[in-house]
């Protein structure tokens, strides 16, 4: 067993033995956009990656993180100088062809950890052909890197006000750089830009996709006050077990044979 789990560091014979283990391949995909004055443009990139592999080192036998796919679906961003968008047509075929290439080397189990909000549906396509495309043989699901009841429940412990209002560049995605990087945040520009109307959060029932400039002449779109290295830690720490746990669940899973009943 090769104790390697980046598959960007492993040679092709170290990949090959990684596939007959049954490993899940994960795929971090993000965004490089704006994230107002005091965040980096490469947050939602950076963040998932490093979630992802730090995951990954906690369960080395059951994954393989495969190097990330930077560029995500982002137009409405382009008012701000920084954000780059795909076209989803595009997008929905790069991340297929990245699928369709795992499970040709003989990945079964593929997961795609989403960075970016605006990835989601994209993605979920992307999953969704591959096993189409595969006829079954390959398993695919996405996730967004937050989605844990271990990130849940500390976030709600460390930001009950923020409970159903996940923002943009907010205090959540801030003390998430903080833990990371704390020299790339500029703390002296962070400013609270709230949600004003259910419609336009990202969580509403029926959210509106504005273009971000509408909503906030910097960028932010939610709360930072009490943003903090801190707890920065702490929610870094939760997606980190939150995520290792999915990877160990789904390398675990036994998938059904498909049955075809005409």
């Amino acid at each position: 067993m090769t104790k390697k789990y980046l598959m960007g560091e492993m040679t092709w014979p170290e990949l090959k033995e990684a596939v007959a283990e049954s490993r899940i391949a994960v795929v971090p995909v993000g965004c490089v956009e704006q994230h107002s004055h005091h965040l980096p443009l490469n947050t939602d990139i950076y963040v998932v990656d490093e979630i992802c592999k730090r995951a990954g080192a906690l369960v080395p036998e059951h994954a393989v993180i495969v190097p990330a796919i930077a560029h995500g679906h982002s137009p409405h961003h382009m008012d701000f100088p920084g954000t780059v968008t795909i076209d989803p047509r595009h997008m929905l075929d790069y991340v297929l062809d990245v699928c369709l290439s795992l499970s040709h080397h003989g990945f079964r189990k593929i997961l795609l950890v989403n960075g970016h909000g605006s990835n989601a549906p994209v993605l979920d396509l992307a999953a969704r052909q591959t096993i189409i495309r595969t006829e079954g043989r390959t398993a695919c699901a996405t996730m967004f890197h937050m989605d844990s009841h271990d990130f849940v429940k500390v976030a709600t412990e460390e930001f009950p006000d923020l409970v159903g209002k996940w923002g943009h560049a907010d205090a959540i995605e801030t003390s998430f750089y903080l833990a990371l990087r704390p020299e790339l945040v500029q703390m002296d520009k962070i400013y609270d830009d709230p949600p004003t109307g259910l419609m336009n959060l990202g969580s509403a029932v029926l959210p509106l996709r504005l273009h971000w400039s509408t909503l906030s002449s910097k960028g932010v779109y939610g709360i930072n006050t009490g943003a903090s290295r801190e707890k920065g830690l702490k929610l870094v720490e939760a997606a980190v077990i939150g995520l290792s746990k999915v990877f160990t669940e789904f390398y675990h899973k036994q998938i059904p044979e498909r049955v075809d009943h005409h």
